[in-house]
């Protein structure tokens, strides 16, 4: 959410909340799935992250130029979302453990992601179109 206007050379006004902020309990109440992100544009409130990055893309026009590309954003956009619940949950749960497991799987988690790519100009531009557009998962915003 961050880097995306920034990209684009939009300002984004960005409330940081310290810990002691939200362990007060006043803003987490105020959230509709009492956490955050919250996302404010002009009268429009949004939360979660895939809703305000979406809203973000299509406010930037990062998000496909018809709905083919649309629609290819958002095939990579879930995948990217699982592959990063994977992770997610290596990481927070045995990562010791896991990890060289995850890492021996890792290249069969990509190939969806290459296979994209692969059929946009050989892979020689982007899995969507002929510019950079937005994938707009983060990996902490799953699970």
């Amino acid at each position: 959410m961050r880097m995306m206007p920034a990209d684009q050379s939009q300002s984004l006004k960005e409330d940081v909340v310290s810990m002691e902020t939200w362990l007060q309990g006043f803003l987490k109440a105020s959230c509709m799935y009492g956490q955050l992100p919250k996302f404010q544009d002009g009268d429009l409130t949004l939360y979660q992250s895939n809703p305000i990055l979406r809203h973000l893309d299509r406010s930037l026009r990062l998000y496909g130029k018809d709905q083919r590309e649309v629609a290819l954003v958002d095939v990579a956009n879930n995948g990217m979302e699982d592959l990063c619940c994977k992770y997610v949950t290596l990481i927070y749960t045995n990562y010791e453990m896991s990890k060289e497991n995850c890492v021996k799987e890792l290249p069969g988690h990509l190939k969806p992601f290459e296979t994209l790519l692969s059929q946009n100009q050989g892979g020689q531009a982007f899995i969507v179109g002929t510019r950079s557009l937005s994938l707009t998962t983060t990996c902490w915003t799953c699970c």
